[in-house]
């Protein structure tokens, strides 16, 4: 497991994992972000465009999912590059 991952892992656990990251939250793990992690976070986003490619139009619930991971990640992305 890399370490984006883990600073993922380690905020759901605290809470459900079914709830929405906070914006609070990803603060936290952006500030614990280096050159890898970012790397990941640009790897995650190809890997998330190329699912939604394959993914059914029917399958409007996954989508949404997908969307969210990508906003997610964008969010992160900015965060790290907005830090001193």
């Amino acid at each position: 497991m890399d370490k984006l991952s883990r600073l993922f892992q380690g905020i759901r656990d605290a809470q459900s994992s079914y709830r929405r990251i906070t914006d609070e939250e990803l603060a936290l793990i952006a500030k614990k972000c280096h050159r890898d992690e970012v790397a990941t976070i640009h790897i995650r986003l190809k890997l998330f465009r190329a699912e939604l490619t394959v993914c059914p139009v029917w399958d409007g619930d996954t989508q949404d999912s997908i969307w969210e991971a990508i906003s997610m990640h964008q969010r992160l992305l900015a965060m790290i590059h907005a830090l001193p």
